[in-house]
C-alpha cells in the first residue's frame, strides 16, 4: 500500500512538471525560436536537459520522501524544498534557451551569422530598425564593412586578433532590402552544394518541391557558434525560405 501510494503522488507530481515544462519549453520555441533556425542552435540539447531533470528529479524525490504517516509539516517541508529545487532547474533552463536563441541573422561578406541574446547588443545599433529587445527572434540584418579605411584597419586587426567580427558588430548593421544585390553577389551555385547522393537526399524535400523554380533562389553558408548548415533566400526578397542541414564548408570542399 505504501509503495502504491508513493506511485500515485510521484505521478500527480509528474503530472503538474509536465504541464509546467511544456509551458516554459512551448513558450519559448513560439515567442523565440524560429522554426527555420531550431536546428542551428542547441535548442533541442538545452530542451532535452530540461525535460530529463524537470520530468526525473522531481517526481522521482517525490517518491522518495512520501510517506503519508509522517506529520504534515514535515510533508509541506519537504515538497517546499523540493519544489525550490525544481523551479530553480527549471528557470535555469529558460534563461540558457533565452540566452541561446537568436536575435539576429546577420550578413557578413559571403555568409549569414546567428548572433544570440547571449552576444547581441541591440544598444549599439544605429539603425532604429535594429535597436530591437533581445526576445527579438531572428532578425535579418547587413553588416557593412565601414567606408573609412582606418576603421577597416582597426576592425581587422581586431578581428585577427580575437576580437568580434563584422557580423556581431551592431553598430554597422544596415536593412537587407537596400543591400540585396550585395547579398545575392555571394550566393553559392545549388550543382555545387548539392553534387553528391547524401547531399541530395538531404536536401531532397526542397529540392523537389522547388525543382522548377530553382533558379529563384540563393543559397548561403549559416553559421551559428558550433553548428553550421545552408539557408536559402528568395532572390527578390532576400528572406529566408528554408534551412538545410548541410555543412557547405564540407561539400565545396569535396567538390574541389
Amino acid at each position: 500500500m505504501k509503495i502504491k501510494e508513493k506511485i500515485k503522488a510521484s505521478l500527480i507530481h509528474l503530472s503538474l512538471s509536465l504541464l509546467l515544462v511544456a509551458l516554459i519549453i512551448g513558450s519559448t520555441l513560439f515567442f523565440l525560436f524560429p522554426k527555420l533556425f531550431i536546428d542551428v542552435t542547441d535548442f533541442k540539447e538545452v530542451a532535452s536537459i530540461i525535460i530529463s531533470v524537470d520530468l526525473v528529479l522531481g517526481p522521482l524525490l517525490t517518491f522518495v520522501v512520501y510517506n503519508s504517516q509522517k506529520a504534515k509539516k514535515l510533508l509541506y517541508i519537504d515538497f517546499s524544498v523540493i519544489g525550490v529545487i525544481q523551479l530553480s532547474a527549471l528557470l535555469y533552463g529558460a534563461y540558457s534557451l533565452y540566452q541561446i536563441h537568436p536575435v539576429y541573422v546577420a550578413f557578413n561578406v559571403d555568409r549569414f551569422t546567428i548572433v544570440t541574446a547571449k552576444d547581441a547588443e541591440p544598444e549599439k545599433a544605429l539603425v532604429d530598425e535594429f535597436k530591437v529587445s533581445k526576445f527579438t527572434a531572428g532578425k535579418l540584418a547587413f553588416a557593412k564593412m565601414p567606408t573609412d579605411l582606418e576603421k577597416q584597419n582597426d576592425l581587422l586587426l581586431a578581428t585577427a586578433t580575437g576580437g568580434e567580427d563584422l557580423d556581431k558588430m551592431e553598430e554597422y548593421y544596415e536593412p537587407v532590402k537596400d543591400n540585396i544585390s550585395s547579398i545575392m553577389a555571394k550566393s553559392l551555385k545549388p550543382q555545387d552544394l548539392f553534387k553528391t547522393d547524401a547531399a541530395k537526399k538531404k536536401a531532397r524535400k526542397f529540392l523537389s518541391r522547388q525543382q522548377d523554380k530553382i533558379n529563384s533562389y540563393a543559397f548561403f553558408p549559416l553559421n551559428s557558434e558550433d553548428k553550421d548548415a545552408i539557408i536559402v533566400l528568395d532572390k527578390k526578397t532576400a528572406q529566408p525560405v528554408t534551412v538545410i542541414n548541410l555543412d557547405p564548408w564540407t561539400l565545396l570542399a569535396k567538390n574541389k
